[in-house]
């Protein structure tokens, strides 16, 4: 007998080696996969501008690290005695604003040059949902704890998701027509949002995935959302807010990535790399 239904190992027309040079954007699934593989010595870039959770601000990141177009002034604000970028995660935030351009700039220059020369590119939608700001008439990656007053709270459709990155493909079929491409949902349930608001709101996020997937080659899909929700299926693999996954099931979704999408002799070097860190991790008894 069958007591739960297994996820049918991904197929893809590539396999990454251990020195391939991975680029990660998104949500909580692409920090939890690129530290992985950063600690084990692969190379990687993740989130230059920080977690970004919905699709617009994904596809408005990737613009700026393929062109030569600049945050304005008007992207930056001064709040509760931090200056704060409305472009990035609230990593990016300091008292002093020259400080916090430097901050920015290091690491957008660091993904420009990484993106040149990347091999795949990973690119986690978390959610539909987005602000927009009244005032400055954008959408924002974060609200950074603004009043909620000085948002508009939005849910992108289908088009809006795939009008976003098509500057972004456009850029890649002149410069890096080889460079593949992994789209993923997250598994996180946003339920602040409503329980059916997050279900409509992961739905779109598949609907644009499977539009981008159609009109573009060289684009793929790691269902990270299917291996949590229809193959685990149990309370037992989140954390304790039972929205996000616990380290166990992430390191289930992990392991079918890399059995799916790494080579066997990239797979042998990280759990090599493994073996390392943890004899470099023990610490002898005196």
């Amino acid at each position: 007998m069958r007591f739960r239904t297994e996820l049918p190992l991904p197929q893809y027309p590539f396999r990454i080696g251990g020195d391939q040079r991975l680029m990660f954007l998104g949500s909580c699934f692409s920090e939890h996969v690129s530290g992985y593989l950063a600690a084990r010595r692969q190379p990687v870039c993740a989130n230059p501008f920080g977690i970004l959770f919905n699709p617009l601000s994904i596809a408005q990141a990737l613009d700026l690290l393929t062109s030569a177009a600049a945050l304005s002034d008007r992207h930056y604000q001064q709040y509760d005695g931090r200056w704060i970028s409305f472009a990035h995660h609230g990593r990016f935030s300091h008292p002093d604003r020259d400080v916090l351009l430097s901050q920015i700039n290091e690491s957008l220059q660091v993904g420009q040059q990484f993106l040149q020369t990347a091999d795949v590119l990973f690119l986690t939608f978390g959610t539909s949902y987005y602000y927009f700001h009244r005032e400055k008439e954008f959408v924002v990656a974060n609200c950074h704890r603004v009043p909620a007053a000085c948002f508009d709270k939005r849910r992108a459709c289908v088009t809006e998701v795939c009008e976003a990155f098509a500057p972004f493909f456009a850029w890649r079929a002149q410069h890096r027509p080889d460079l593949q491409v992994v789209f993923t949902v997250s598994p996180v349930r946003h339920l602040a949002d409503g329980f059916r608001e997050n279900q409509v709101s992961k739905s779109i996020l598949h609907m644009a995935v499977d539009q981008l997937l159609s009109t573009y080659p060289q684009t793929h899909y790691f269902p990270a959302y299917e291996a949590f929700n229809d193959d685990l299926r149990d309370y037992r693999f989140y954390a304790d807010d039972l929205c996000h996954p616990s380290q166990q099931g992430v390191d289930y979704i992990l392991n079918i990535l890399l059995k799916a999408m790494f080579s066997p002799a990239a797979v042998a070097q990280l759990v090599e790399a493994e073996r390392t860190l943890k004899r470099e991790g023990h610490r002898p008894l005196h």
